[in-house]
């Protein structure tokens, strides 16, 4: 914009010159290089400026005297030192900007310094272009910079359990022969598990080009209570994860998203309420199935139970805590996917308990969505 209405200054020999974006059905006055000022930071309605009119029907406008124009605002023109004006479109197709030379004196732009203008405005057309196709490239590199750290994340919880069994079916025991093998039976059999769920996050993350903004399902009927049952003794090596459920709970969900949802609650609860009871509870409410995991941990603060589910956000600050703050931000993508809400109850110092409603068939997913909206416009 700089360099743009200097030459333009320079070349036409005009009073004053202004660079004008258009920001939706504004425009702004981003710009000026002028003898006195004129609106350098003003915005105005696009259908209320000359700019505005010429970025519209993308076309060059002559105005040799600005208060014979029914195009102009006079009251805003009176002020200034303009008398005549140039405004020239900047980009052809969808015009994002404008440029316009001003005069003191009653001018009428010549054909010399109206093609000036116009070869101005197309050098800043292709710069703006650029810029946007070089922000468009640090948004892609940052997407695949997140894609990295997330593919990490989901691979590293199974991988850890994997190698813990593995160590722990590699320790020698003294034990009868028998016992000796059911036990090893027991961590192959769990660490086959946890392979098997590698090989699938493998596939997925494989699969995807990007961090999906909406999840796709794989849904099919299955129980929750079971699969949190399962995928909770799958990281619990010390017995502190007690479930409790209420005979089945079904519905129509994904396996694998509904899986990440618990390993992560759990691992969560695990990690920040070390040696303590973790519990986890799975039961219907009416057309929702509840599950919710509850730890003894430090707890959550009011003013970061929001904030504890963003990208990057960890639940506690402190380095006593490793982890890269996505679980929870994985957890609710996965939640949300399925027309699902997940809210915390905690107090600093009282632990944690989070807790998860689903809709078991997609009949219900519009009208829990209204319901849990009411109830949110209700709490404030």
């Amino acid at each position: 914009m700089e360099r743009a209405r200097r030459a333009a200054r320079d070349l036409t020999g005009a009073d004053g010159v202004t660079f004008v974006l258009r920001e939706g059905d504004l425009a702004h006055y981003a710009d000026e290089e002028a003898i006195a000022p004129l609106w350098k930071g003003c915005r105005f309605p696009i259908g209320a400026c000359i700019s505005g009119w010429a970025m519209v029907h993308r076309q060059t406008v002559v105005v040799e005297d600005v208060f014979l124009d029914p195009r102009i605002p006079h009251e805003v023109y009176r002020p200034t030192f303009v008398k005549s004006l140039a405004m020239v479109p900047v980009g052809v197709e969808e015009p994002v900007a404008a440029l316009g030379a001003y005069w003191a004196r009653a001018h009428r732009a010549t054909a010399r310094e109206l093609r000036l203008l116009e070869s101005l405005a197309g050098f800043a057309a292709l710069a703006l272009a650029n810029e946007a196709l070089v922000r468009e490239l640090r948004e892609a590199l940052a997407a695949r910079e997140d894609f990295i750290t997330l593919a990490a994340h989901e691979l590293r919880t199974p991988l850890a359990a994997l190698t813990l069994t593995l160590h722990g079916a590699a320790r020698p025991r003294e034990r009868a022969p028998d016992e000796e093998l059911a036990s090893l039976r027991r961590r192959l059999g769990r660490a086959e598990r946890h392979a098997e769920r590698l090989a699938k996050l493998v596939d997925q993350l494989l699969d995807a080009r990007r961090v999906p903004a909406e999840i796709p399902l794989q849904r099919e009927r299955l129980d929750l209570a079971a699969l949190a049952a399962t995928a909770a003794a799958a990281l619990d090596a010390d017995g502190r994860v007690a479930v409790q459920r209420a005979g089945p709970v079904e519905g129509s969900w994904d396996a694998a998203r509904l899986q990440q949802v618990v390993e992560n609650l759990v691992s969560n609860a695990l990690k920040f309420g070390p040696g303590e009871r973790v519990e986890v509870e799975v039961s219907r409410e009416g057309a929702q199935a509840l599950l919710s995991v509850a730890d003894r941990g430090p707890g959550i603060a009011p003013e970061d139970r929001e904030r504890i589910f963003g990208k990057y956000e960890r639940a506690v600050s402190t380095r006593n805590f490793g982890g890269l703050g996505l679980g929870l931000w994985i957890v609710r993508q996965n939640v949300e996917a399925h027309g699902g809400t997940i809210h915390v109850e905690s107090r600093p110092g009282g632990g944690s308990r989070f807790v998860v409603l689903l809709p078991c068939d997609m009949d219900n997913v519009a009208s829990l969505r209204d319901a849990h909206a009411g109830r949110a416009r209700a709490q404030g």
